[in-house]
């Protein structure tokens, strides 16, 4: 199971000093949607010139103009950018078709989706490399979350997923259990006092 680390911060400096303190211990460098809105795709660039062996992972959230938002960030560095789940078929499939051209892959986020099963088995004939199964921190913070509700849904789709949401050092055993493929884990890492040590110490958890 590989291990990715959110980056919810705001400024590429951050974005940049974090990643030089948990590279060593991830797989995978994700460019949050808050910190590409706010700092734009030259974060992108900035984090796969400093990492050029990390997978950059480019959380853009597209609803919309699947094809022409991918090809953006691909060109920008991303070696996988999200579109949402709820987007329409033909978004996602503009996306895998810009993601074949620049022999990148698309991740399909299950955010906000109520029937995450069926979706994940739609979009991964649509040509998702994987399919995440997310809850985003607005949900994470309602009363009675469980993340096992995303772990069920992840081993009863039988697709390629990642897990993203309330990944901790106390979870991630459960997340590997599951099947997944990959997990994100945000808070958990940033959120230390000691990133390094955080993500060493989830590293170590995946068996």
């Amino acid at each position: 199971m590989k291990l990715q680390v959110a980056m919810d911060v705001l400024t590429t400096e951050d974005a940049l000093a974090l990643a030089g303190k948990v590279a060593p211990f991830v797989d995978i460098l994700e460019l949050g949607t808050p910190l590409i809105k706010n700092a734009g795709l030259s974060a992108v660039t900035a984090i796969k010139t400093a990492f050029p062996d990390k997978i950059v992972f480019a959380d853009m959230k597209t609803m919309d103009a699947g094809e022409l938002e991918a090809g953006i960030a691909f060109s920008a560095g991303a070696d996988l950018v999200t579109v949402l789940g709820s987007a329409d078929d033909s978004t996602i499939a503009g996306a895998v078709k810009a993601a074949t051209a620049h022999k990148k892959g698309i991740v399909v986020d299950l955010i906000g989706v109520p029937d995450k099963v069926t979706r994940a088995k739609e979009v991964r004939a649509l040509g998702a490399k994987f399919v995440e199964f997310h809850a985003g921190l607005d949900e994470q913070a309602k009363p009675g979350y469980d993340l096992g509700v995303l772990l069920t849904a992840g081993e009863e789709a039988r697709v390629p997923f990642s897990v993203a949401g309330g990944v901790t050092i106390d979870t991630i055993d459960k997340v590997q259990a599951a099947g997944a493929e990959v997990a994100v884990a945000g808070g958990a890492i940033y959120g230390a006092a000691d990133p390094a040590a955080a993500a060493k110490a989830l590293r170590a958890a995946i068996k």
